[in-house]
């Protein structure tokens, strides 16, 4: 705006912001109100925010330097003020170069694509990273990196309502949370994962690659519900609501303005499902054995779906409800964004949580046996976070806090 100039204690960092949609925006528009100077890179299409309602009377509904009007809605300006915007196609020899000569310059690159986009593309950290040995590369995945912890679903899409249900946040609250806290979460620890590696390649000379993962970060949120099954091995019994096949989902349980992208009832439990998008979509009545709801006018589209939410919504608790959340995930997963409600047995079961270290076990003084306790979302490829210390006994560590900084006990003080 006219008048006013970039502030705050992060003026000295470029990044360059490759992410799209909310989770990776939401963390780098925390670097820029903090001052750093963010570079927009947006698919010559746009980011897939610009178009989503509500917009102002005079939405343009197109981008560029000569349209009239904006060219995007509320969605997108919550998530991305303080940035500059340039457009580059991957796909182009040309602007790849582009990106790789901002590279050069920047302390930071950070993206939220699938796992293994940028790398077919040319543009992976590995490549990157020979233009600048000082860079450091972020991401934001559903189910992270394999550089930093190969999980099962590592290739797989994953949106907010999946990684909710996935990550026990749905099972502990019953239902989904809102706003998109599986985005907003992840975007968080990516913004704080960033400035802690670029505070690291400042002081070694050394970038790395450090991702987060939507799963991963959500399991984080629930750390004391982690720790309570971890110390007992204990979960409530739930009640399954019966008769499933004739319920949609509740209000609450769904969003209003993308369909469908909410929770389902099957026979055991919910199971979350995303799939507005036209790709997703066939890949669900696909599963469904309901080719006919790709070209029925009422379901055709996602905004068809919109206006006919209750006969959509309809039709996949109609299948939900007749498999278990398991089968539900079996048939969609890798295809459609998809994730069971689990509960702590389920989560600690799940191989992605030991495929990115995502457990903690130590065993307590006294005598008591091993427990364990959540682990830490933020990956490094370089300076591996983790356990190392066990939680302390009340002033366990006085006399060698004392002796670090060089102090003098109070009750030596009349000695």
């Amino acid at each position: 705006m006219e008048g006013l100039k970039r502030s705050g204690p992060l003026q000295d960092i470029t990044i360059i912001d490759c992410t799209q949609a909310l989770s990776g925006p939401f963390g780098t528009a925390l670097l820029a109100d903090l001052g750093a100077n963010v570079i927009k890179i947006e698919p010559p299409q746009g980011d897939s925010f610009r178009p989503l309602p509500p917009f102002l009377p005079d939405y343009a509904h197109a981008s560029g330097p000569d349209q009239a009007g904006m060219d995007y809605g509320a969605p997108f300006a919550a998530v991305n003020r303080n940035k500059r915007s340039i457009s580059l196609d991957f796909k182009s020899d040309d602007d790849r170069q582009v990106l790789l000569q901002l590279c050069e310059k920047a302390d930071a690159i950070v993206e939220n694509m699938r796992s293994g986009v940028m790398d077919r593309l040319g543009l992976g950290y590995e490549v990157i990273s020979k233009r600048n040995p000082a860079i450091v590369y972020g991401a934001v995945r559903g189910f992270g990196d394999p550089r930093t912890g190969t999980s099962p679903y590592a290739e797989w899409p994953c949106l907010d309502v999946a990684a909710q249900a996935m990550g026990g946040l749905v099972d502990a609250n019953d239902d989904l949370v809102s706003p998109a806290v599986a985005d907003v979460y992840p975007g968080t620890l990516m913004a704080l994962g960033l400035v802690a590696a670029i505070h690291h390649a400042r002081l070694s000379g050394r970038g790395q690659f450090f991702d987060v993962a939507m799963y991963d970060s959500v399991f984080t949120l629930m750390r004391t519900n982690v720790a309570a099954y971890g110390f007992t091995n204990y979960v409530a019994k739930k009640k399954v609501a019966k008769k499933v096949t004739k319920n949609a989902p509740r209000k609450n349980s769904r969003a209003t303005s993308l369909v469908p992208f909410g929770l389902f009832p099957t026979k055991d439990g919910k199971v979350a499902i995303a799939a507005p998008q036209p790709n997703h979509w066939r890949n669900l009545c696909d599963a469904m054995a309901r080719p006919d709801l790709v070209t029925d006018e009422r379901t055709r589209s996602n905004g068809a779906r919109v206006r006919n939410q209750e006969y959509a919504e309809q039709q996949i608790s109609q299948w939900t409800g007749s498999i278990s959340k398991q089968e539900v995930f079996e048939a969609l997963g890798g295809k459609v964004p998809v994730g069971p409600a689990q509960n702590m047995e389920e989560i600690f079961r799940d191989p992605h949580i030991s495929a990115r270290n995502m457990v903690d076990k130590f065993r307590p003084p006294g005598d008591n046996p091993e427990v364990a306790i959540g682990g830490n979302p933020m990956k490094f490829s370089n300076t591996t976070t983790g356990f190392y210390q066990a939680p302390p006994l009340f002033d366990e560590h006085r006399d060698e806090v004392f002796d670090e900084f060089g102090i003098t006990r109070p009750e030596d003080f009349n000695s």
